[in-house]
């Protein structure tokens, strides 16, 4: 799979969305602030999980550091972390989702197997978002 396909995400692939953190939720947002990177840590059926990727922290203490390259080869800010504290759940495509803006598709860079793996063990027990 390479970025800029059109094919279904799977699990540490990056997309660009409109992610809704749980705190804003709980403030009676129905939508997130931004668009930002986040990474598929899970998929069943056409329901996903997606975590937020941040450059600034976004005053979140449970957060996996991207190595550099890892952000690098996912395409994503050196710096970078996931939130894994919570995560946003939808029915794909949802409408948070957004087309890349330079390629055709939705997938923009990807995290390695190794990585990956590591995120997914880190989500359980994360504080789901619905989305839908």
């Amino acid at each position: 799979m390479t970025s800029g396909t059109t094919d279904l995400p799977k699990p540490g692939h990056v997309l660009r969305y409109v992610y809704l953190f749980a705190e804003e939720a709980a403030r009676g947002r129905d939508e997130g602030v931004k668009e930002r990177f986040v990474v598929v840590g899970g998929v069943l059926g056409r329901r996903y999980r997606v975590a937020a990727i941040t450059t600034k922290g976004e005053g979140k203490t449970g957060s996996l550091l991207l190595p550099a390259p890892v952000a690098t080869a996912a395409g994503v800010a050196v710096g970078s972390s996931v939130v894994v504290s919570e995560f946003n759940r939808f029915t794909w495509p949802g409408f948070d989702i957004r087309p890349l803006s330079k390629k055709t598709g939705y997938i923009a860079g990807r995290l390695p197997p190794g990585f990956t793996n590591t995120l997914i063990d880190a989500l359980i027990g994360a504080t789901p978002v619905e989305r839908d």
